[in-house]
């Protein structure tokens, strides 16, 4: 929520910035033009069509919209008046700045309107502020006057708010409404000034001497009858409370017969007020509607004189077109019929044309055809000639080739014999050169082997009588290993039997020493078993005398603590019983006022 010291006047009060305000306007020049023009700020604000639609949901869209259009009309004109007169007083301002020393101060009727205008002003934006702090105020739980006057001072705010709320939209002035508002506040002091003189909360009730004086009273009246000795404190507080209680709901019922009936007076009078606007909006908008008609019928009007000029106009239109086209037509069907003419001396010369080209062509194929023979048949002869010479030709030159082929076949084979017979001679001649020379090498490779082995024959034969040497020494060491390992284990078997006989005996003479301990441990404790218990069941005998002593004590007591408090349970019912007779009679007021609130609860 935005500061109230937001800078709000008649050019800037329904921009972006003052949505969150509180107040329409601020500013105390448009404050005071407002007042002194007899406008509320809040008819200044803009409506949306939306807001009228949702205040009479029967109206129809062209209603709504009339009724808008008239609103902003209204709000539009009263705002150029208050504009108007902030210039006016602005221009006052600046007279008075201007004027000496001496000039008169402003007159109070104006600061009195300023005053009117800034509180109008302070109120809320929305109408239903005061509904929001009513239902807040009803919401106190405390039993006392004050806070029942508050809830009821709520209710009345609740239903000025909502009667205000109703007529905000007649242009009721602030005078008139600060009126209705002390007039309420004086109801209420008169209903409620009868009761304003002391509290009546609970506490103060109970503690009353009143109270003090009746409880007595019953507690005595409960002793004699009943012939009880006592009755507790908290009986008699809880009696207090119950009379107090009872006169405190007394009190709350003449309260709220009293507020019931301020508010249906309200009520009826909020209810003729809507009435009386009801007829009013009825009124608007019947005339409005009237307007609407009026505005229909005269655009029916000036909609059917148009379509008859209309109608008229394409009437005339269609007389001309339909002219233009039969002159149209028939210049049609004279060029249709001359062109027909012409199309049918045109087929006649053609056809004597093409006669007379079908016997010139006729003639020229003739003529063509009997060339045609003429040069085939000189065609056929000198083939046959020349056919007859390129056959002798051809088997001359083949004679000439094969005779020439047959030369050069044979020279061939010649030179082939001579180059096979050189090729011999000179493959035996390197067989040969090789030969000797591959037994040359196969001899050094022969001796080169040879002799490696028997190198490597030699190295075997040593290498074999190491490995004997090394056999026959380890032969001889294993068998002296042998000899003593077999010496050694019997030296320690011996030595181990010795030891196991020494052990054996040693552990028998031990056992026969514990055996003897443990017979004399056994026999100690055995003794002081019996004696513990002994011990034992002399101290159970005891505690159990105990007991039965304690438990018969305890039953004597809880028996009279039972009989003392069956006396005070029913010290205390009887005493509650003797409030409930006083505070439940039925007497003849009571009924009436039940039948009277039942009947009209059933009006309702």
């Amino acid at each position: 929520e935005q500061s109230p010291l937001l800078h709000l006047d008649l050019y800037n009060f329904d921009c972006a910035a003052a949505e969150g305000s509180r107040y329409v306007l601020t500013s105390p020049r448009s404050l005071e033009a407002c007042a002194r023009c007899a406008v509320r700020p809040v008819e200044l604000l803009p409506r949306a069509l939306g807001d009228l639609l949702r205040e009479a949901p029967g109206r129809s869209m062209r209603v709504a919209a009339g009724l808008y259009e008239a609103y902003e009309r209204e709000r539009r004109r009263k705002l150029q008046q208050c504009r108007e007169e902030r210039e006016r007083i602005i221009r006052e301002e600046k007279r008075r700045i201007l004027a000496p020393l001496g000039s008169l101060p402003p007159s109070p009727a104006a600061r009195v309107s300023s005053r009117a205008a800034a509180a109008a002003a302070g109120g809320p934006r929305t109408l239903g502020g005061g509904r929001a702090r009513a239902s807040r105020g009803a919401k106190g739980k405390s039993h006392s006057l004050d806070s029942l006057q508050k809830r009821r001072e709520g209710s009345w705010g609740k239903t000025s708010s909502e009667s205000g709320a109703s007529s905000s939209y007649s242009g009721e002035s602030l005078r008139e409404r600060g009126g209705k508002v002390g007039g309420r506040g004086r109801g209420a002091a008169a209903v409620n000034g009868t009761l304003l003189g002391r509290s009546f909360s609970l506490g103060d009730l109970s503690h009353s001497p009143q109270t003090a004086q009746r409880v007595e009273r019953i507690v005595r009246e409960v002793k004699r009858k009943k012939g009880l000795s006592e009755v507790p404190e908290r009986d008699k507080k809880i009696a207090a409370l119950m009379i107090a209680k009872h006169q405190e709901a007394n009190i709350l019922r003449e309260q709220r017969q009293a507020a019931h009936l301020q508010w249906d007076s309200q009520r009826r009078l909020a209810e003729q007020r809507k009435e009386q606007e009801e007829k009013e909006k009825q009124r608007a908008l019947l005339h409005g509607q009237r307007m609407w008609e009026s505005q229909v019928e005269k655009r029916r009007g000036r909609l059917n004189q148009e379509q008859e000029e209309a109608a008229l106009l394409k009437q005339r239109q269609l007389l001309v077109c339909e002219e233009r086209w039969r002159e149209q037509a028939e210049k049609q069907e004279r060029l249709r019929r001359e062109r027909l003419e012409r199309a049918i001396q045109e087929d006649k010369q053609k056809k004597l044309h093409q006669e007379l080209n079908l016997k010139a062509k006729e003639e020229v194929k003739k003529e063509h055809q009997e060339r045609e023979e003429q040069l085939l048949q000189e065609k056929l002869s000198t083939a046959a000639q020349k056919r007859l010479k390129k056959e002798v030709q051809l088997q001359k030159e083949k004679r000439l080739f094969n005779q020439a082929e047959k030369l050069k076949h044979a020279a061939l084979l010649k030179e082939l014999a001579k180059q096979e017979a050189e090729e011999k001679e000179m493959l035996k001649a390197s067989l040969k050169m090789s030969l000797t020379k591959a037994q040359e090498n196969y001899e050094q490779l022969v001796e080169k082997r040879n002799q490696e082995l028997r190198e490597k024959a030699r190295r075997e034969e040593m290498q074999i009588q190491r490995a004997k040497l090394a056999a026959e020494k380890k032969e001889r060491e294993q068998k002296e290993h042998l000899e003593a390992l077999a010496r050694e284990t019997e030296r320690k078997l011996q030595h181990a039997a010795q030891v196991a006989e020494e052990a054996v005996q040693e552990k028998a003479r031990k056992v026969v020493l514990s055996r003897l301990e443990k017979e004399k441990v056994q026999k100690m404790n055995k003794q002081k078993v019996e004696q513990y218990e002994d011990l034992r069941r002399r101290e159970i005998l005891l505690s159990i005398e105990r007991k039965l002593e304690r438990s018969e004590q305890i039953f004597k007591e809880k028996k009279t603590v039972l009989e003392n408090a069956r006396s005070v349970a029913r010290a205390s019912f009887h005493v509650r019983e003797k409030v409930r007779e006083e505070t439940n009679m039925r007497t003849f007021d009571k009924m009436a006022f039940e039948a009277e609130l039942h009947a009209h609860l059933s009006k309702k």
